[in-house]
């Protein structure tokens, strides 16, 4: 009688567990998965450097620079503001106002020179706005003269 008691406990625990799984996997919120594109670039001091360009809702693009190669074969986070000077920048650069700061986090799953690219970021404003999403950024072809 008892082992047959256990297996409808264990039984039971197993659907429950199942069940929340399910239940908690679903009231996750999803993340949007916005376009993006992504360029050759220069860093401040002439050096390589990548700037992926997030197409937003409502006309708004995200500029995230990485001042390095774009050779990251695993994933990697930055931190923005970079206080350093030496790792890039990400801004918002409206029609009308100046250049503005973000602040947060970009995740490159792997950046590879003509290989898609991509990401996670959560950004905030100086203005307070919230920044939060994926994008997917393919290549374009321009040619960058540094120096």
């Amino acid at each position: 009688m008892k082992s047959r008691t256990l297996l409808f406990i264990a039984i039971g625990l197993l659907i429950l567990g199942i069940a929340l799984f399910t239940f908690s996997r679903s009231n996750q919120e999803s993340t949007q998965v916005f376009p993006a594109s992504i360029v050759r670039d220069c860093a401040p001091w002439d050096g390589s450097a990548f700037t992926v360009s997030v197409q937003m809702d409502g006309g708004t693009v995200i500029y995230i620079s990485i001042w390095q190669v774009p050779d990251i074969k695993f994933p990697k986070t930055f931190s923005f503001p970079d206080e350093t000077g030496q790792i890039g920048i990400a801004y918002i650069l409206p029609e009308i106002d100046p250049l503005i700061l973000l602040n947060g986090t970009v995740m490159f799953e792997r950046v590879q020179e003509g290989m898609p690219l991509e990401g996670r970021f959560n950004f905030t404003s100086e203005r307070g706005g919230q920044f939060k999403g994926q994008f997917k950024a393919e290549w374009r072809n321009e040619i960058v003269y540094c120096g």
